[in-house]
């Protein structure tokens, strides 16, 4: 079995405005918009993806992701 790498899992919207607004935010707002089920900007729910591969997740208690097989920290 080969060494997985490390990763971890982020909350964000698929609209393109949105992600360039979100884009500009502080550390300490991209923090808070883990915690949001929707987007403030758009109203669409917030996707959850791997921060690796970019692809999307259907659950955040994965421990690795199930596309690129990154290890998620806490």
């Amino acid at each position: 079995m080969s060494e997985n790498k490390s990763s971890s899992v982020d909350k964000v919207c698929q609209e393109t405005d949105c992600a360039e607004k979100m884009a500009e935010l502080t550390p300490e707002q991209k923090q808070l918009f883990k915690s949001f089920t929707y987007c403030p900007y758009c109203a669409e729910e917030m996707t959850l993806i791997c921060n690796s591969c970019h692809e999307q997740l259907t659950s955040a208690d994965f421990k690795f992701c199930p596309w690129c097989g990154s290890e998620f920290g806490d």
